[in-house]
């Protein structure tokens, strides 16, 4: 496999880690083969805020442009990217890479952690039937979809509002030469970027995700690098004259992972694992890619979760009980139930969430505690934002009420080092590096940079492009005021 940079190159000069400037310091290139410096860049609070541009080739600059102000005219370029963990852009950020960007804010994404969920969210469009393009049908008693339903876009209505995806048939191609797709996919999107005028643009990369899965961090880090590039390149044509967000839709975990099957376990427990249901101990698990989450189809979810916690591979179970989503652990059970301002969170044996000390201090402070004793939203998901298992109580009961169309009996959210999937596609890309799918902060948490106004430190994905639209024109974000900001100038 080729490694990230020696295909699509945004021609920008090549380099390590910069120091970052002092404040007020001019930094001063050479571009596109220039005797002398024709681009500059002044820095201030770490990062960029003004280019300037030398027409006359005198070595001196011609024209300012400050990147702070209010320019609701420039157009807004969105580049999301398919799986990248918060902690690798922002040891990156750290490092002096980025520096077009305020620091990067925490993207907290959905339950499972899955693309078509999480972008089927950011865009705001109708659910997805399922996690995934293979799928149980509960009211068919059958499986549905697979790899003709991916490559004809059946479970990704998010596709739609894009202004640039590659084409669905690239398929097993993102995993099999990952490192073609992304090439050919950022030349694609640096052409769009460059058409676009005004308004807004945006695409996505799907290439990323075979990169990481196959080489883990170090390829994530390559390919980082190739996306800074490319932002830098647009700046420099653009003229300054340009806003600029990068995003992903969801973490990865960043370890190896070994598949696992779950009969055995089941059959343990007087469960079959099969195909369709046919009576209370029949038990449906499809199996798609290879992630860290499971999807149960089952008359009798309890039995099966307490037969599926058994396992080393299993972390969480979580169901529906009446008017509560249930979630053990494997000597630990609670109930969440939904309540008009935020959610409760009852222990019947222990912490499986691991937020009782979380939910102590809240109740200790006041803050965020409602009325009738129940965890406010916006002061539950700023409390657990950077948690074990961020936002645990919002997405647990979101995944079996209105994220998808057929959600699952039983949800699954495994431990470090084990994933859940198909054994083709575990011969088709060899080793897994890294993947995704739990409810575990690598794996749930992502990032956001932008330069369209200020950010709060963490959001959920279904906010992003409502912050980034309301940042342009000068607005203050629409997201809870206590959650502190990545204002553009910090």
């Amino acid at each position: 496999m080729c490694t990230t940079g020696c295909g699509f190159d945004p021609r920008w000069p090549q380099r390590g880690p910069p120091a970052v400037p002092d404040d007020g310091a001019e930094v001063a290139l050479r571009i596109d083969g220039a005797v002398r410096p024709n681009y500059f860049q002044r820095w201030r609070g770490g990062r960029i805020v003004e280019v300037a541009f030398d027409d006359d080739g005198d070595g001196k600059p011609d024209e300012r442009i400050d990147r702070l102000g209010d320019r609701p005219d420039w157009p807004l370029c969105v580049l999301v990217l398919d799986g990248v963990p918060f902690t690798v852009v922002s040891a990156m950020w750290k490092e002096g890479r980025f520096r077009l960007f305020p620091q990067p804010s925490r993207l907290i994404t959905v339950f499972p952690a899955m693309t078509d969920l999480a972008m089927s969210r950011m865009f705001e469009t109708e659910p997805c039937t399922a996690p995934e393009a293979l799928y149980f049908d509960s009211a068919r008693n059958r499986m549905i979809g697979g790899h003709k339903a991916y490559l004809g876009g059946a479970n990704a209505p998010w596709l739609g509002p894009l202004s640039y995806h590659a084409p669905q048939t690239i398929g097993a191609r993102a995993y099999l030469d990952p490192q073609a797709v992304f090439d050919e996919e950022m030349r694609e999107t640096l052409r769009l970027f460059r058409q676009t005028k005004r308004g807004e643009a945006t695409a996505y990369s799907i290439g990323t995700a075979g990169l990481g899965t196959r080489g883990g961090r170090p390829a994530m880090r390559l390919y980082l690098q190739t996306v800074e590039r490319l932002f830098e390149r647009l700046v420099y044509e653009k003229r300054g004259r340009v806003r600029l967000a990068l995003l992903a839709d969801h973490g990865h975990d960043l370890l190896p992972c070994r598949r696992v099957g779950f009969r055995d376990a089941l059959g343990r427990a007087g469960l079959r694992l099969t195909n369709a249901i046919g009576g209370p101990r029949d038990v449906v698990i499809p199996a798609y890619g290879l992630v860290t989450y499971a999807a149960v189809f089952t008359q009798r979810p309890a039995e099966a979760a307490a037969a599926l916690l058994a396992d080393p591979a299993v972390e969480l179970a979580a169901y529906r009980e009446g008017q509560a989503v249930i979630v053990r652990a494997r000597d630990a059970e609670a109930a969440i139930e939904r309540r008009e301002g935020g959610y409760t969170y009852t222990a019947r044996r222990g912490d499986p969430l691991r937020l009782w000390p979380i939910l102590a201090r809240m109740r200790s402070s006041g803050h965020g505690v409602g009325p009738d004793g129940s965890l406010e939203d916006a002061g539950l998901f700023e409390a657990t934002a950077t948690h074990d298992f961020p936002d645990a109580l919002h997405r647990l009961w979101h995944c079996f009420d209105g994220l998808m169309q057929k959600p699952p009996d039983l949800i699954l959210s495994l431990n470090e080092g084990y994933c859940h999937g198909s054994w083709l596609f575990e011969i088709g890309v060899g080793r897994v590096a890294s993947t995704h799918g739990s409810l575990a902060r690598e794996s749930s948490t992502t990032f956001l940079l932008s330069d369209a106004g200020p950010l709060p430190k963490a959001l959920r994905v279904d906010e992003v492009m409502r912050v980034l639209r309301a940042g342009r024109g000068g607005a203050r974000a629409a997201v809870s005021t206590n959650r502190g900001l990545n204002a553009p100038g910090s």
